[in-house]
């Protein structure tokens, strides 16, 4: 089964508009891009349609390189400080020279992709405004599918802040054995793990990541990766590959990004919300 994430996205968002019709106002999302990067403008492009879709404010602040930690703290201090701007999103990857401590600059009612450390450490004390999307958009996904992750082993291919370290608890709390495969992880040790995965899911952002001779048969495959290849967007699992092969398996583009940009906007209307009250 290739899982439909643009339907399940267009659910999300169809609730959405629902609540938020009638509304006088309607919130406003602000994202932050760095450099000329394709991966970027791919991603800004979603959510600005996204956002116009549903009637939102949309901003870009674009800052080309080179750009420091100091500079765009200045920047993001005004951002942050707006009464226009409901949610602030930082577009990934940062580049070299700026510290990942810029998160911190966005207070935790503006923080829609629980980037900064007090929105992460309200996410782990059970007491987060929002939940994480692309790890949320996974775990709805599961859901919306009838996969139960009771007593199932599942090799989670990364530990990023956006995804890994986030879902990882998730996954436990539902019932799941889950090994952790990061890039110091011996290719042999990866290749034994995820060959006992019942469920593979994979969010490192490099192509080819995941092939057919690391997946047993049946198993299922949640591709939440994101890269450009010769000008296409590309996930970490050879599709072509591993289709047949797979009982389940999320495709890029149109599988977990769709539902994760949806979710963000979720989270946009719930923070703008509670600064109504």
């Amino acid at each position: 089964m290739v899982f439909d994430g643009k339907k399940l996205a267009q659910e999300i968002l169809g609730e959405i508009k629902k609540e938020t019709t009638s509304w006088k106002s309607r919130p406003t999302i602000a994202v932050v891009s760095l450099g000329d990067k394709a991966d970027n403008s791919s991603y800004i492009k979603q959510k600005k349609e996204t956002a116009l879709e549903l009637g939102f404010g949309f901003k870009n602040f674009h800052f080309d390189l080179p750009i420091n930690t100091s500079k765009l703290s200045i920047e993001l201090n005004k951002l942050a400080k707006r009464e226009d701007i409901n949610g602030i999103v930082i577009q990934l990857p940062l580049p070299h020279n700026v510290k990942h401590s810029v998160f911190n600059i966005i207070p935790p009612e503006k923080d829609v992709d629980l980037l900064s450390d007090r929105a992460a450490g309200s996410f782990f004390n059970g007491r987060a405004l929002v939940d994480p999307p692309t790890p949320a958009a996974i775990m709805y996904i599961l859901e919306k599918s009838n996969i139960d992750l009771r007593g199932k082993i599942i090799a989670v291919f990364g530990f990023g802040r956006l995804v890994g370290r986030f879902l990882t608890p998730l996954l436990i709390k539902h019932g799941a054995t889950v090994i952790i495969i990061e890039k110091d992880t011996p290719v042999q040790v990866a290749m034994e793990f995820s060959l006992e995965a019942d469920i593979i899911i994979s969010a490192v952002g490099q192509s080819q990541t995941i092939k057919a001779d690391m997946i047993k048969d049946g198993a299922m495959v949640i591709d939440a990766g994101f890269s450009i290849v010769d000008n296409n967007i590309v996930g970490d699992v050879d599709f072509n590959s591993v289709k047949d092969k797979v009982s389940f398996i999320t495709p890029v583009p149109g599988g977990v990004g769709p539902v994760t940009v949806a979710l963000l906007f979720q989270n946009l209307v719930e923070l703008y919300k509670l600064s109504k009250k």
